[in-house]
């Protein structure tokens, strides 16, 4: 079994041998929502114990691996806004581009205020 996240699900995936054409087929079993992965009863019921134990690994890792990323996006987010300082800086010519970058750096850093500010870190 293998997960393909897709947008905001996670897919399973199950391989298996087709004699007919002789390699392995994929066969999506079911999806979950990766903002709330609980399985339904009608896909675990699908999944064999392995496949289960499999998921269930796989959901441990991905949310590991999710932390860490949010780990490393706070610790070198002063660097990378330093970065973005001079990327701007340069952009005299390409205007259309940085306006549309900067649109979405305003919205996701209004966003980061509201959550540093309930949480006391900015006055």
């Amino acid at each position: 079994m293998h997960f393909r996240i897709r947008r905001h699900v996670v897919q399973l995936v199950r391989m298996t041998y087709d004699s007919a054409i002789k390699r392995g087929r994929a066969e999506v079993v079911g999806s979950v929502k990766l903002a709330n992965p609980v399985l339904p009863d009608t896909l675990r019921a699908k999944l064999t114990n392995v496949e289960l134990v499999e998921f269930e690994s796989w959901l441990t890792t991905h949310h590991r691996t999710d932390q860490l990323k949010q780990e490393l996006a706070a610790l070198t987010l002063a660097e990378q806004m330093a970065q973005a300082q001079r990327w701007f800086e340069r952009q005299e010519e390409n205007q259309e581009e940085a306006q549309l970058v900067a649109d979405e750096l305003l919205v996701n850093w209004q966003l980061l205020r509201k959550v540093l500010k309930r949480h006391g870190l900015l006055e």
